[in-house]
């Protein structure tokens, strides 16, 4: 195989393999007859990535350039870690380099990337490959009845509100909206954890088709590096899938240039944990209506100055004998009887009742405690006079 890839498309080129790496640590190239074929799988075999780039995205293509066989082309494997050496900054790639040659040399089994940038600099890579096996995945992306086409970056934007602790999520798809949350182990700690909920409506998608409503669950890594991939080509996010389960299958393609799949498996939502989830906010909620019903009742209580709760701290004797009412009482925790009370009046008839209420005795002490009070100038009856030794 041999190939010649024009500036503008090294740069697409390079940013295809540092999202592929995201996916797994090893890139298939297979060529074919009208397009090349660059795939990869993680390591726990749950997320797929293939990327065709077809015929007319290359200046100069022949897939058996090296081999006498019309029919055979290229297959071979290498290391991603090689595979990103040589694309080192995708971004500026596009403005130094001026044309790519990819090509197979079969006597030393290498994978030969040449770039020709400006002013007439060369840089060769050599790359080794490895033993390749035929790889495959088998998914389904037409007879889905699930189909959504969204912008990337209105999906980067709902990400942006989960946590970068957060390592899959859940959508839960209806005719009506799009429930995207974040994925809660039932064996984690529930008050520990922040739980995340966005509602999407229909309107927000650039279509929305729903056949069969489902809940999914997912990896949010793979999903963040396509979403990523999506939004570097700004180019349409396209989402097939089909019950929980099935594969899930992101597309994303500029027509006839270069086509993407990315697979991701997804998992049954863990019944537990939804209840435990529901569960938590029904006791936040009660929760919180209790915490407000306290509150109200608090304003509605009277409250002492701070000079007279100071002073009732400090003297406290001087209240001993006071009656207080029951209500007051249970409300500070003591347990004192109704019938105690009672005793107490029937034994002492000839002193006055006690104040109802704290407001009462607000009103009678209050100026004992002023600093200006003097009772000379208390004029009316004397109920105690002074005694002869003082």
């Amino acid at each position: 195989m041999k190939c010649h890839i024009p500036g503008p498309n090294v740069k697409v080129l390079g940013r295809t393999i540092h999202a592929l790496a995201r996916f797994g640590d090893e890139l298939y190239l297979e060529s074919l007859s009208d397009c090349i074929l660059l795939r990869t799988l993680n390591a726990a075999e749950s997320a797929y990535a293939m990327v065709k780039f077809n015929k007319n995205f290359f200046s100069y293509f022949n897939y058996n350039f090296y081999s006498t066989d019309e029919n055979e082309g290229l297959k071979c494997k290498i290391s991603m870690k090689s595979a990103l050496n040589t694309f080192k900054s995708p971004t500026h790639m596009d403005k130094q380099v001026e044309n790519l040659e990819i090509k197979l040399d079969p006597v030393s089994c290498k994978l030969i990337f040449q770039l020709k940038c400006k002013h007439g600099i060369v840089k060769t890579h050599y790359v080794s490959t490895l033993d390749c096996k035929a790889m495959q995945a088998i998914y389904t992306k037409d007879l889905v009845p699930n189909r959504i086409t969204s912008s990337q970056r209105m999906l980067t934007e709902a990400l942006s509100n989960f946590q970068n602790s957060d390592d899959q999520v859940t959508l839960e798809v209806s005719s009506q909206s799009l429930l995207m949350r974040n994925y809660i182990d039932s064996n984690l700690d529930l008050c520990k954890i922040i739980r995340t909920q966005i509602n999407i409506k229909p309107s927000e998608f650039d279509s929305y088709m729903i056949g069969t409503e489902t809940i999914i669950t997912f990896t949010l890594k793979e999903f963040r590096a396509l979403l990523a991939f999506a939004e570097a080509l700004s180019l349409p996010l396209q989402l097939h899938f089909e019950v929980t389960g099935k594969p899930a299958v992101f597309i994303v393609h500029n027509g006839s240039t270069f086509e993407a799949h990315f697979v991701l498996a997804t998992s049954k939502p863990d019944v537990a944990t939804q209840a435990s989830t529901q569960a938590s906010s029904q006791i936040d909620k009660k929760r919180k209506e209790n915490f407000s019903s306290h509150e109200r009742s608090a304003k509605k209580k009277p409250h002492m100055d701070v000079e007279i709760r100071k002073c009732l701290e400090d003297d406290s004797h001087l209240f001993n004998d006071i009656e207080v009412p029951e209500d007051v009482c249970t409300e500070k925790g003591q347990n004192v009887s109704q019938a105690h009370f009672v005793e107490r009046n029937m034994d002492c008839d000839d002193i006055p009742a006690s104040p109802t209420s704290r407001i009462k005795i607000k009103s009678v002490f209050k100026r004992c405690f002023e600093s200006t009070f003097d009772p000379r100038s208390i004029q009316g009856v004397v109920l105690a006079e002074n005694s002869d030794s003082d």
